[in-house]
């Protein structure tokens, strides 16, 4: 099971689909901050499953703050991360995420790509993958056994 993950894509939508063509992904994820242009992913790829959360930018969003969902035998947690805080601290986000039981937990909102393991989760946040100097996704595998592994790429590939 293979999940592709964008954050704060702020109308840089040109290289998303492109994105997920190269990582073949199995579930698709936006974690708001332009929450419509994940439309542009639901276009593309109308047969894959898309979790939106929306982001402090998104005004009249009338998604839910959270999604929880199953990948394969996994349970996420997906955020922007603003309601949570987490530009100050994780300890928010994290007691959610422990009192929803996820092991995998998904946010935004700081721009930061990063991959952490704090209490038997694992965290991540995608970064921008909007118009910024170095735009970077997530890609997310889950094995059969439930065994999570988290990598950050470029949104454009190296040439």
């Amino acid at each position: 099971m293979r999940l592709t993950v964008f954050s704060d894509s702020h109308g840089g939508t040109e290289m998303l689909p492109q994105a997920v063509r190269r990582t073949s992904p199995d579930i698709l994820v936006h974690l708001g901050d332009h929450i419509r242009d994940a439309a542009v992913l639901k276009r593309e790829f109308p047969q894959l499953p898309l979790y939106c959360v929306p982001g402090n930018c998104d005004f009249a969003s009338r998604e839910e703050d959270t999604a929880v969902f199953f990948a394969g035998s996994v349970k996420v947690f997906a955020t922007h991360g603003h309601r949570y805080y987490v530009k100050s601290t994780m300890d928010s986000l994290l007691n959610a995420a422990h009192f929803s039981e996820a092991q995998l937990v998904l946010y935004g909102h700081t721009h930061i790509a990063r991959i952490d393991y704090p209490a038997g989760m694992v965290v991540v946040n995608p970064g921008s993958a909007g118009r910024g100097q170095r735009p970077t996704f997530a890609v997310i595998d889950i094995s059969d056994t439930g065994g999570i592994a988290a990598k950050i790429l470029p949104v454009f590939p190296e040439i």
